[in-house]
């Protein structure tokens, strides 16, 4: 039943509107400016080794530097959580998300590999956050399902389906799963109402559909994706690797402005060498996807491998952004990595269930990324199972080497 008798979530029904609708705007903004600068400055870059600019290094070297002096400028802390840590926490505070936001922003128009994920989830909780304190709706509780409705409203507005964005935010949400469906309606209102107005405007959204041949699904492919599965926590576990190394190595440069400098100017030259690098990795990952009969397996993996290290770079720099589009491009490019190894695993079953599985289950949200695979790589219904079991496997492996071999202090 819904907590009809609560005057906070009477009020949260009819917020929800109003709240979809700035979230919407603000996705507008924010995906505008960030698009519009990206382009401006590393146009439609090249597939190939060395396709990039020389330029781009200190270009983003700078770039570094700018986002440090607004991060000291702003009172920005150095320990800023992700996006997923800011859903799972079920707040954001209204004052301090617009610069978190602005930062963001710049970090991506200056080549940050980093996706939006985490100024539309920052953007649209803090408009949530501001409404609950402005309006007085309550403690807690309410405090909780106005700022997750605002998030729902920030990334439904971008993604390619708002249904999508409230299964991911419900998943990674400190909800009580007795709320769930309470939650869940205010949730899908203000993602609709910011996906209609990002929609309406631009006819566009940041999760791409992606090309791949048609697929039919056969029962070997349940043990297909269990093995799947397991690459994916292997692929997981290379993240963790070169986190740990470039966070340690990162922690030696004391000075955050030299930090910043020397990541960015790093991030560049990755970008230089192999511009699919660049930015989310949502129109990159087309271009692997669609050129994977004519690419060397070498030249995958090294596009792979590179990607991981410049999301790791970006993050150790003080670069705000979000992780799940890169994840998403890190288990797709892997599928293709998978297929060009063993051409027998389908390419729209091997791209699928490790666009699913290395995300889903480093971010804790197995269905919505299940979902979000399928739909967008275009599979039919039963195809849905061996992802669901990749994603399944990916987790239950992942868990179990993070068990027996925990990580490293501070890693």
């Amino acid at each position: 039943m819904l907590p009809l008798d609560q005057a906070w979530y009477r009020r949260l029904l009819g917020f929800a509107v109003p709240i979809g609708l700035a979230a919407g705007v603000l996705a507008l903004i924010y995906t505008a400016a960030a698009g519009i600068g990206t382009a401006f400055f590393f146009g439609d870059a090249e597939s190939g080794w060395w396709a990039g600019e020389w330029w781009w290094i200190p270009l983003t070297a700078a770039g570094g530097l700018l986002v440090a002096v607004l991060r000291r400028g702003l009172d920005i802390p150095d320990d800023v959580p992700g996006a997923v840590a800011f859903i799972q926490s079920g707040w954001v505070d209204p004052l301090s998300g617009p610069r978190l936001v602005l930062v963001s922003a710049v970090s991506l128009i200056v080549g940050a590999s980093l996706g939006p994920s985490f100024g539309l989830a920052v953007g649209g909780g803090a408009i949530g956050a501001w409404v609950v304190t402005r309006w007085g709706t309550g403690e807690g509780e309410a405090k909780t399902e106005y700022t997750l409705t605002g998030m729902a409203g920030g990334m439904g507005s971008a993604f390619s389906a708002p249904l999508f964005a409230v299964v991911l935010t419900s998943e990674l949400s400190p909800t009580e799963k007795r709320r769930y469906v309470a939650a869940f309606i205010p949730q899908l209102i203000a993602a609709t109402i910011g996906f209609v107005v990002f929609f309406g405007i631009t006819e566009s959204t940041l999760l791409d559909a992606y090309q791949v041949p048609s697929y039919t699904f056969e029962f070997a492919d349940l043990l297909v994706g269990a093995l799947l599965g397991v690459f994916a926590a292997l692929t997981l576990l290379m993240i963790v690797v070169i986190n740990v190394a470039i966070s340690r190595a990162s922690g030696r440069l004391t000075n955050p402005l030299v930090r910043a400098t020397i990541g960015g100017a790093l991030v560049g030259l990755i970008a230089m060498a192999l511009p699919l690098t660049l930015s989310s990795g949502s129109a990159q990952l087309s271009t692997v996807i669609e050129s994977a009969t004519l690419v060397s397996t070498g030249f995958v993996a090294v596009v792979l491998i590179a990607k991981m290290i410049a999301v790791s770079l970006s993050l150790s720099a003080g670069f705000l952004g979000g992780n799940v589009f890169p994840m998403i491009f890190i288990g797709g490019t892997s599928g293709v990595l998978v297929h060009l190894l063993i051409p027998g695993v389908p390419l729209s079953l091997a791209v699928a269930a490790m666009m699913a599985a290395v995300p889903g289950a480093f971010l804790n949200a197995p269905l919505s990324l299940t979902l979000i695979a399928a739909a967008t790589v275009g599979l039919e219904a039963a195809a849905v199972i061996p992802i669901a079991v990749a994603v399944a496997i990916a987790y239950l492996s992942f868990t179990v080497i993070t068990y027996v071999a925990p990580q490293p202090a501070g890693s």
